[in-house]
């Protein structure tokens, strides 16, 4: 099933949206197909529009939807349907071609390599048997109600073989369609509004304004979530749950409602604060840890003196007293309420008791607000009593579930390196090829920070920006390797605290804990001597799998033995996770 955007189109002919629609059944699930395409640089009008324009595997093509009747006297075209009918000058072809003609301008302006890709145009009259002749009638790209029965892949198909044949013989050069890069390429470039998302890499990654494409997966659930008011997303690490989240409630917030964004991580939340204050569509929308929301809520109620009486390290304080407080907070206070509520990070947060607290702050609560909350099954840190309860729950309040199973977030290097040390699996389905990543085998501490200084050295030497470097460890600064250390390779050691910025030439250090649900170009993972216990699998999973591109990982040499019997086991699923 191919992407359709819009889902729904608007305003337009029956007989244009039954095309559509058919080309969405019809079409591979890569291929991309747009409606009712504006198009500033049409060269005899000052705004023209495309009926439907294909982006594919074979090419772009353009076509031009005739529902009714069509008819030519005297240079005069008159078309019927939808119970009217209109005269032009121009022919469907003429229109057809006009179009196309925009559309390749527009593609080959912004992208020089888009020069060799295939396009084409093409006239669809499902209703109509059209069987006249003429110079501007092009009898083998048309498509009318004799074989509008027949797959609309095999039209697709014939027009690609009729357009690579034209260029080749007036061209006399071949010509290819558009790969996976260039889909989103083209589909950003005629499209933008509806295919990006505020990039995660935030402050702590030094891209405070990128923008990310989402990709097909991604677009798909944004877009059924859209028609759902409550949705349960999973997916594993790095198949870009977050984005999905980050995008969902700017949406939500460009529909009018008023919408609330938690996460655990604090500095996940104070990044997207940051990154929210230069975007439009983001004034209705608040976005809070949850330590912070719940602290805000008990201290407007009066009750700090009683949270301060809670033992904070115990074991059940964070998974049920400090909810169960702000639920009673909240009841005794007189907080209005979000119309919807987006939960990042959820699987810190699936207790009965957080559930309380999440169906007081929406107005017409669980059972009938709207929420949407992902998390990542691989990492939910409660028992499965705790599980089961949870997702009884869930299920009754009907939402629908999306499950993610692309990598966009890591290389298929990355992805593997952090499937072997943790021995739990990331996808690479979708993971681009990389770099390989790099193992550093120590004797002693002293070492490890020599080593780890030289290669500092070697990544800046390499042009590798120190704002994209983040070193990661299981432990604590002051229990961690470079404990006591101040700088490393001439640059100043920086730990971020809630709401604080790297300042620009600092390396960052921080737990892998706190690091949770952000991610850095090149990461660097220390104090990794626990590999292959398994208290230390998740945390391991959730690290290393923050690199994008780079990942080094550095390994006391007495630790060897435990990766390479780790290596031998991830081989053994490999024929399971391909199946």
């Amino acid at each position: 099933m191919a992407i359709l955007i819009p889902d729904v189109p608007k305003d337009c002919p029956n007989s244009e949206r039954y095309v559509y629609q058919r080309l969405g059944r019809e079409l591979p699930e890569s291929w991309i197909v747009l409606h009712s395409l504006g198009l500033a640089g049409h060269e005899s009008k000052i705004w023209g529009e495309a009926d439907i324009v294909i982006l594919s595997e074979e090419g772009v093509f353009a076509l031009e939807v005739k529902g009714g009747a069509v008819d030519c006297a005297d240079g005069v075209w008159t078309y019927s349907g939808d119970f009217r009918s209109f005269t032009k000058r121009e022919s469907p072809w003429a229109q057809a071609m006009g179009s196309l003609g925009a559309i390749r301008q527009q593609l080959r302006n912004a992208q020089p390599a888009f020069r060799n890709v295939l396009f084409g145009f093409g006239v669809v009259m499902p209703y109509t048997t059209f069987t006249a002749t003429g110079a501007e009638i092009i009898p083998e790209v048309l498509l009318d109600r004799r074989s509008f029965r027949q797959s609309l892949k095999q039209y697709v198909d014939s027009l690609a073989n009729y357009w690579k044949a034209d260029h080749l013989r007036k061209g006399g050069r071949d010509s290819k369609g558009l790969s996976t890069a260039e889909l989103r390429e083209a589909r950003q470039i005629l499209r933008p509004d509806v295919e990006t998302a505020l990039s995660l890499g935030g402050y702590l990654t030094g891209l405070d304004d990128h923008l990310v494409q989402l990709t097909n997966e991604q677009i798909r659930a944004s877009r059924r979530m859209a028609a759902n008011p409550r949705t349960v997303v999973r997916g594993a690490a790095g198949t870009g749950k977050s984005v999905i989240a980050l995008d969902r409630a700017r949406q939500s917030c460009a529909e009018g409602r008023q919408v609330l964004y938690v996460c655990f991580n604090r500095l996940l939340a104070a990044h997207v604060r940051a990154g929210l204050k230069r975007t439009r569509n983001s004034t209705s929308m608040q976005v809070h840890s949850v330590h912070a929301l719940y602290h805000k809520l008990i201290e407007d109620a009066g009750f700090l003196p009683r949270l301060q009486a809670h033992d904070q390290g115990a074991s059940d304080f964070f998974s049920k007293r400090f909810p169960e407080l702000a639920a009673e907070a909240l009841c005794e206070g007189s907080h209005a309420g979000w119309d919807v509520l987006v939960v990042d990070e959820a699987q810190d947060l699936l207790t009965p008791e957080h559930l309380d607290v999440f169906d007081l702050l929406l107005k017409e609560g669980l059972g009938r607000g709207y929420w949407h909350l992902f998390f990542d099954p691989q990492q939910n840190i409660y028992g499965e009593d705790i599980q089961s309860t949870v997702r009884d729950r869930i299920a009754g309040y009907a939402p629908a579930f999306e499950d993610l199973y692309e990598n966009c977030r890591n290389t298929r290097q990355v992805a593997v390196q952090t499937s072997i040390i943790s021995s739990i699996d990331l996808p690479v389905t979708g993971a681009p090829d990389g770099p390989d990543t790099v193992l550093h085998y120590y004797s002693k501490q002293e070492d490890a920070v020599e080593d780890l200084e030289n290669l500092i050295e070697e990544l800046v030497d390499a042009h590798v920006q120190i704002g994209d470097i983040a070193i990661l460890s299981s432990r604590r600064f002051e229990n961690s390797v470079l404990a006591g250390r101040e700088s490393l390779a001439g640059f100043r050691l920086f730990e971020p605290t809630d709401n604080s910025e790297p300042p620009t030439g600092d390396l960052l250090f921080s737990t892998m804990y706190a690091f949770k649900g952000l991610e850095r170009q090149t990461v660097v993972a220390v104090d990794m001597a626990e590999i292959g216990g398994d208290q230390w699998s998740l945390l391991h999973y959730t690290g290393l799998s923050r690199a994008r591109v780079l990942l080094h990982v550095f390994l006391p040499s007495a630790a060897r033995g435990t990766y390479e019997k780790q290596a031998r086991a991830f081989g053994t699923r490999l024929p399971a996770r391909t199946m």
